[in-house]
């Protein structure tokens, strides 16, 4: 995966995590560029991997809780691990804002 996919990700899922009201932090694994880690205050680590072709592997200290094929599944996931209380809703990227 590109470090530009990976840094997109990133900033997706730290906003997600602002909408969901999680602190958290989100950032590239030193040892495995191409996956992310997210960190909560309590001590919680969850890895967020790519997996063959377009898709995302999840892990919670290093035990795998699920597998998507895309950006939302992904998402679903991270919220009702980290949210579940989190009020569900719509993805848009790359829209514009409309005034």
């Amino acid at each position: 995966m590109s470090s530009h996919r990976t840094a997109r990700v990133a900033r997706v899922l730290s906003g997600a995590l602002r909408v969901w009201g999680v602190c958290a932090s989100v950032e590239r694994d030193p040892s495995r560029p191409d996956e992310l880690v997210l960190r909560t205050p309590s001590g919680l680590r969850m890895q967020i991997a790519p997996a063959s072709p377009r898709g995302w592997r999840v892990l919670r200290e290093e035990r795998p809780i699920g597998a998507h094929s895309g950006l939302p599944g992904l998402l679903r996931c991270l919220r009702d691990e980290l949210a579940p209380g989190a009020a569900a809703g719509r993805l848009v990227i790359g829209s514009q804002v409309l005034l």
